[in-house]
C-alpha cells in the first residue's frame, strides 16, 4: 500500500466528484552528478511511485490530502488573536499616524482575521492611511484581499493611489508576501514559474505560486523567499539564520487533452539557492480522466495538486542532502 494510500485511507467515505480520477507518474529524480538519488526508491528499491500515490489513486483520496494541506496553511493562529483586536481599535483612532502604523502591523500578521478590517479603511481620508491599507492587503495576499483592492480601484481618482493599488493587487493574486523564517526553519525554498499553457502567465503562476507557498508554509522547516528577492538579499538572510537554499523552476507544460482525457505536467527543476548548483529533477504528471473538452477548474486543481507534489519532493530531497 502506498504512502498516499495510508495517509488518507481513513477518510475514504467521502463520496468522490463525479467522473473525475487521475493518475501521478513521476519522473526519476537525479542528483548535480546525474545519479539516482537513490533515497527517494526506499528500501528494497520500492519505486517513487510510493511517495506520491500509485497509479490509479481516485482524485477523491489526493484531494482531501490537498484540503488537509491547505486547511494547515490557511488556518489562522492564535498567536495574533488579541493583537489582531487592538490593532482593528487603532485603525479607527483619530490620529492618522497610529491609523497607518496600524494597517502595516495588521500587514505583518498573515492572518485571515487582518483582512476585512484592512478592506473597511481603504477609503480612509487620508492618503498616508490609504497607501498603509492597500500595501498590507497586498503583502497578505488573500484572496477576500484581491477582491476588496478591485473594488477600491473603480472608486480611486487619484493616479498615486491606483498605481499603488495595482501594484497590491499583482502582490495579492501571487500569494503576498511569505512570512520571515520561522526559528523552526531549515530550507529556504524560492520559487520562479514558466507557463507553456494558453492561460495568463500571472495566473498560472499565481496557482503554482500560492499552491507551493501553503504547502512550505505547512512545513516548520521550510520558509519562502519573496517573489522578486534579490540574490545579496538572499545571501545575506540564509546566511544570518544559518539556512539551507533551494530554488524550484516549474515549467507548466501545455495542457493535454488527447484521449478524451486531461493530462496536467509540471517539470520541475530543483538548485541550490542563489547559487544555483543542479540537485535534482522531477516532473509530477496528473491525469483527469472523462474530459473531453477543456476543463479551466480541472486544469487549476491539477496544478495546484502537481505544485504542492514537487514541493513534497524536494522536502525529500533537502533531507537526503
Amino acid at each position: 500500500m502506498s504512502m498516499a494510500r495510508r495517509s488518507f485511507g481513513s477518510i475514504g467515505a467521502f463520496p468522490p466528484p463525479p467522473r473525475r480520477h487521475f493518475r501521478i507518474v513521476a519522473r526519476s529524480f537525479i542528483g548535480s552528478a546525474g545519479k539516482p538519488l537513490r533515497s527517494f526508491t526506499g528500501s528494497a528499491g520500492k519505486p517513487l511511485r510510493s511517495f506520491i500515490g500509485s497509479a490509479g489513486v481516485s482524485l477523491r483520496v489526493l484531494l482531501i490530502g490537498a484540503v488537509v494541506v491547505l486547511g494547515l496553511a490557511l488556518t489562522p493562529g492564535t498567536a495574533f488573536a488579541g493583537k489582531i483586536e487592538d490593532l482593528v481599535k487603532q485603525l479607527g483612532s483619530d490620529d492618522f499616524r497610529v491609523r497607518t502604523q496600524a494597517a502595516l502591523a495588521l500587514g505583518a500578521t498573515y492572518d485571515n482575521a487582518a483582512v476585512k478590517p484592512l478592506c473597511g479603511k481603504t477609503g480612509d481620508p487620508n492618503q498616508t492611511v490609504k497607501l498603509a491599507v492597500i500595501a498590507a492587503l497586498g503583502k497578505l495576499g488573500k484572496d477576500e484581499g484581491t477582491t476588496c483592492l478591485k473594488a477600491a480601484r473603480k472608486k480611486e481618482t487619484d493616479g498615486t493611489v491606483n498605481a499603488a493599488i495595482d501594484k497590491a493587487i499583482e502582490k495579492s493574486f501571487l500569494g503576498g508576501d511569505p512570512p520571515s523564517p520561522g526559528p523552526s526553519a531549515k530550507w529556504y525554498v524560492a520559487v520562479q514559474v514558466t507557463n507553456k499553457t494558453g492561460r495568463p502567465n500571472l495566473e498560472v503562476e499565481a496557482l503554482v505560486r500560492k499552491a507551493m507557498q501553503e504547502k512550505l508554509l505547512a512545513n516548520s522547516s521550510c520558509a519562502m523567499a519573496p517573489r522578486n528577492e534579490s540574490n545579496q538579499q538572499a545571501t545575506d538572510l540564509i546566511k544570518n539564520r544559518k539556512l539551507k537554499g533551494y530554488l524550484l523552476i516549474a515549467s507548466v507544460e501545455p495542457f493535454n487533452y488527447s484521449g478524451g482525457n486531461l493530462t496536467v505536467q509540471l517539470k520541475v527543476t530543483m538548485w541550490t539557492y542563489p547559487d544555483r548548483a543542479l540537485k535534482a529533477e522531477f516532473g509530477p504528471k496528473l491525469t483527469q480522466q472523462g474530459t473531453p473538452k477543456t476543463d479551466v477548474e480541472g486544469e487549476s486543481l491539477l496544478v495546484k495538486m502537481a505544485s504542492q507534489t514537487s514541493v513534497d519532493n524536494l522536502t525529500k530531497v533537502a533531507a537526503s542532502l
